[in-house]
């Protein structure tokens, strides 16, 4: 199930915020993203493994890496900062599986909650790039649309 409880109520909140925003005032790059992150969301919980206590979630790092992926496209190919700082942020993310994978003892609810909170600020950090984008001026003929 994908909300349970308050923090997971609270991320769809603001995924929800995120991609609405995105559609709503973002060009092509947050859009992009705003599919990307939607599409993680949605995965994360299909491939978690609820019966497993200690370790690494293969499952959630596998999206995780193919979300990175998409957003250092991004933060490469585009002249937006917020998709560095969402980079970053999503680059943590990983870096917390890894930290799980070398120590095995890492709490669960330690895990989850670390992987949540960054997963909030990679949000965030789009949340604040598609508010911009609507302020930015239209786009000349030769940029994407």
């Amino acid at each position: 199930m994908y909300v349970q409880t308050p923090d997971q109520l609270f991320s769809l909140a603001l995924l929800l915020a995120c991609c609405g925003l995105a559609v709503w005032r973002g060009r092509w790059i947050e859009r992009a993203a705003a599919a990307a992150m939607a599409a993680a969301w949605f995965a994360s919980p299909l491939v978690q493994v609820d019966q497993q206590a200690l370790g690494v979630q293969t499952g959630v790092l596998v999206v995780d890496i193919l979300l990175l992926a998409v957003l250092l496209y991004l933060a490469l190919t585009t002249d937006r900062w917020w998709t560095m700082a969402a980079t970053a942020f999503q680059g943590v993310a990983a870096l917390i599986h890894l930290a799980a994978a070398i120590d095995r003892e890492i709490f669960p609810r330690a895990y989850y909650v670390a992987g949540s909170l960054v997963s909030d600020l990679v949000m965030g950090a789009l949340l604040v790039g598609a508010w911009n984008a609507g302020r930015r001026p239209k786009s000349e003929p030769s940029e994407f649309a």
